[in-house]
Protein backbone atom coordinates (compact mmCIF):
# COMPACT_ATOMS: atom_id res chain seq x y z
CA UNK A 1 0.00 0.00 0.00
CA UNK A 2 1.12 3.65 -0.47
CA UNK A 3 0.19 6.39 1.70
CA UNK A 4 1.29 10.19 0.65
CA UNK A 5 1.34 11.80 3.66
CA UNK A 6 1.19 15.93 4.50
CA UNK A 7 3.00 17.08 7.63
CA UNK A 8 3.62 20.24 9.19
CA UNK A 9 6.47 20.00 11.74
CA UNK A 10 6.38 20.74 15.28
CA UNK A 11 8.54 23.98 15.62
CA UNK A 12 8.40 23.45 19.08
CA UNK A 13 10.42 20.09 19.30
CA UNK A 14 12.72 20.83 15.83
CA UNK A 15 15.92 20.15 17.52
CA UNK A 16 14.80 16.89 19.15
CA UNK A 17 12.99 15.79 15.73
CA UNK A 18 16.40 16.70 13.82
CA UNK A 19 18.94 15.15 16.72
CA UNK A 20 16.93 12.12 16.04
CA UNK A 21 16.95 12.34 12.48
CA UNK A 22 20.34 12.66 12.78
CA UNK A 23 20.82 9.89 15.08
CA UNK A 24 18.71 7.80 12.62
CA UNK A 25 16.99 7.11 15.95
CA UNK A 26 13.45 6.55 13.34
CA UNK A 27 12.50 3.80 11.03
CA UNK A 28 12.27 5.43 7.10
CA UNK A 29 12.60 2.31 5.30
CA UNK A 30 8.97 2.59 4.09
CA UNK A 31 9.56 6.36 2.88
CA UNK A 32 10.38 6.30 -0.96
CA UNK A 33 9.92 10.30 -1.03
CA UNK A 34 9.97 13.30 0.93
CA UNK A 35 9.67 16.69 -0.75
CA UNK A 36 9.25 20.06 1.88
CA UNK A 37 7.33 23.18 0.14
CA UNK A 38 9.93 25.78 -0.89
CA UNK A 39 7.74 28.53 0.24
CA UNK A 40 7.20 27.22 3.75
CA UNK A 41 9.59 24.68 4.87
CA UNK A 42 8.02 23.45 7.53
CA UNK A 43 5.60 21.60 5.57
CA UNK A 44 6.53 18.02 4.22
CA UNK A 45 5.19 15.52 1.00
CA UNK A 46 5.92 11.90 1.86
CA UNK A 47 4.89 9.06 0.10
CA UNK A 48 5.43 5.64 2.19
CA UNK A 49 4.99 2.54 1.05
CA UNK A 50 4.08 -0.56 3.50
CA UNK A 51 2.32 -4.05 3.53
CA UNK A 52 -0.64 -2.92 5.14
CA UNK A 53 -2.37 -0.01 6.81
CA UNK A 54 -1.89 -1.91 10.06
CA UNK A 55 2.30 -1.51 9.70
CA UNK A 56 1.96 2.12 7.98
CA UNK A 57 0.60 3.32 11.56
CA UNK A 58 3.58 1.05 13.24
CA UNK A 59 5.95 2.96 11.31
CA UNK A 60 4.51 6.36 11.30
CA UNK A 61 3.84 6.19 15.27
CA UNK A 62 7.42 7.01 16.54
CA UNK A 63 6.91 10.65 13.96
CA UNK A 64 3.34 11.61 15.49
CA UNK A 65 4.67 13.67 18.09
CA UNK A 66 6.83 16.02 15.84
CA UNK A 67 3.96 17.02 13.34
CA UNK A 68 1.83 19.75 14.34
CA UNK A 69 -0.64 18.63 11.28
CA UNK A 70 -1.13 15.46 9.83
CA UNK A 71 -3.09 14.44 6.99
CA UNK A 72 -2.67 10.90 5.34
CA UNK A 73 -4.26 9.72 1.82
CA UNK A 74 -3.86 6.17 0.69
CA UNK A 75 -2.96 6.56 -3.11
CA UNK A 76 -2.44 4.61 -6.16
CA UNK A 77 0.21 3.89 -8.65
CA UNK A 78 -1.67 5.04 -12.16
CA UNK A 79 -2.07 1.52 -13.76
CA UNK A 80 -4.24 0.58 -11.00
CA UNK A 81 -5.93 4.33 -11.11
CA UNK A 82 -6.73 3.15 -14.85
CA UNK A 83 -8.58 0.01 -13.75
CA UNK A 84 -10.22 1.89 -11.15
CA UNK A 85 -11.66 4.34 -13.22
CA UNK A 86 -12.17 1.72 -15.91
CA UNK A 87 -14.31 -0.31 -13.34
CA UNK A 88 -16.36 2.78 -12.13
CA UNK A 89 -17.45 3.04 -16.04
CA UNK A 90 -18.49 -0.08 -16.85
CA UNK A 91 -20.66 0.13 -13.63
CA UNK A 92 -21.64 3.13 -14.26
CA UNK A 93 -22.61 2.56 -17.93
CA UNK A 94 -24.66 -1.15 -16.76
CA UNK A 95 -27.29 0.70 -14.24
Amino acid sequence: MFFLVKIRVDLGRIAEFGRRIANREFDNSCIRWIFCLRNDPTVGYSIWETEDEAEFERKLGPYRPYYKELEISPVVLPNEAVEMIMKRLRSAATQ
